[in-house]
């Protein structure tokens, strides 16, 4: 006997209606993960941060340039002898400048005590972050927070001193002035991705695509200026080290093992499968060039960390961003799914390894690019993308 045609609507409504339920088992689920976070903190992380958490590479190298001039930055000698100088292990500094910059204000203090203080600062960001982004009110709001701070990727980005955390507060306060009708001022949020730029790459154009200029040209002039103060301050030799220190670490292993030049290798292949997800992700950010900022640099989130090669396991935290502006933005069926079952794969991406990450990370880019509500919208149409959308002067004319 054939089921009724109305029955999968049926239920997937009945399981959306269930939002209450939903939200009571995230915070019960988040609250377990964070839980064994902790223990993970308490009994190897913390008692190892010189050798595990890569701020001691970023205090590093902002003393190594303080000491010998910002054109030995990327001096692997340098920052050997500063490293180990601070008594932690050293490997080699490969984010930009202006994550160098950013740990400079930190020299201030002892190397012990500015740990501390970029790990509450990474803490801070990651709250904000989920302020600023995750959808609902009371009770979904929290499980949102459980689930963002329970993810395995997440809290490990914390542990380690890695500026994801910073890079997601960026990203969610360029949306949240975007919506809030400033896009210059979110623009110029949008460029503090240049810590770690390879995490929101390909944002900008998709927003330029999208037809958020005042948005793309803010960030890009603010991008523009840092680059040109890094060329001034590194000059033509430490120009020359930091390409060596980036060809390096396009032959690192542990900068490949969650990118597509991964299971892929280095060659051609990795380039055709580069161009075809910026088409992708160019395509789905002009389908959504009625639908806000959200979409659009969701989309940009999911391309970038499919499109670099420097991918590390911490940096999925993004995805949690992207996830949260999707479900702001009426997402499908099919994109919840891939968002639940996506977040368990995050969460035991230590076993399960890169390909179905992947792979879940390229169909949801094709989702985004699928034909859906936002893409059928009047021009000049805009989906409630914000939950203060009621209180723009649009929503205000029309109640």
């Amino acid at each position: 006997m054939c089921p009724s045609p109305y029955f999968l609507p049926a239920v997937v409504t009945y399981f959306r209606e269930r939002t209450r339920l939903w939200a009571v088992a995230g915070v019960w689920t988040g609250a377990l993960l964070s839980a064994l976070n902790l223990y993970a903190a308490v009994a190897t992380y913390i008692p190892q941060f010189l050798v595990r958490n890569d701020f001691r590479l970023v205090y590093g190298a902002a003393l190594n340039a303080w000491e010998h001039g910002y054109g030995h930055l990327y001096d692997l000698g340098g920052q050997k002898n500063t490293v180990e100088g601070l008594g932690a292990y050293w490997s080699p500094f490969l984010n930009p400048p202006p994550l160098a910059w950013l740990g400079t204000p930190f020299l201030l203090l002892p190397f012990d005590a500015a740990i501390v203080l970029w790990s509450a600062l990474l803490v801070a960001a990651a709250l904000l972050a989920w302020w600023l982004v995750a959808p609902g009110t009371g009770l979904t709001r929290a499980a949102h927070l459980a689930l963002f701070v329970g993810l395995f990727p997440t809290a490990f980005g914390v542990m380690v001193g890695q500026p994801v955390a910073l890079v997601a507060a960026a990203v969610a306060a360029s949306w949240w002035l975007a919506e809030h009708r400033m896009p210059v001022l979110g623009g110029l949020a949008l460029s503090l991705v240049a810590i770690k730029p390879q995490l929101a790459l390909l944002v900008p154009p998709c927003l330029l695509v999208a037809g958020q200029r005042p948005m793309f040209v803010a960030w890009l002039g603010a991008t523009a200026l840092m680059v040109v103060v890094a060329l001034v301050l590194l000059g033509g030799d430490g120009l020359q080290r930091y390409r060596d220190v980036l060809a390096l670490a396009s032959q690192w292993e542990p900068t490949r093992r969650y990118a597509i030049a991964g299971p892929l290798g280095l060659g051609p292949q990795v380039y055709v499968v580069e161009a075809v997800v910026v088409g992708v992700a160019m395509f789905a950010a002009w389908r959504h060039r009625h639908a806000g900022t959200g979409l659009p640099i969701a989309t940009g989130i999911v391309a970038s960390l499919l499109f670099t090669p420097y991918v590390g396991f911490q940096d999925f935290a993004m995805l949690v961003v992207a996830g949260w502006l999707v479900m702001r933005s009426r997402a499908t069926t099919v994109q919840v799914a891939l968002l639940v079952g996506g977040y368990a794969l995050l969460e035991l991406a230590l076993v399960v390894l890169a390909l179905p990450i992947l792979v879940a990370e390229a169909a949801l880019l094709i989702s985004l690019a699928w034909p859906g509500d936002s893409a059928r919208l009047a021009p000049g149409e805009r989906l409630p993308v914000s939950r203060d959308a009621r209180l723009a002067p649009e929503a205000r004319n029309e109640s």
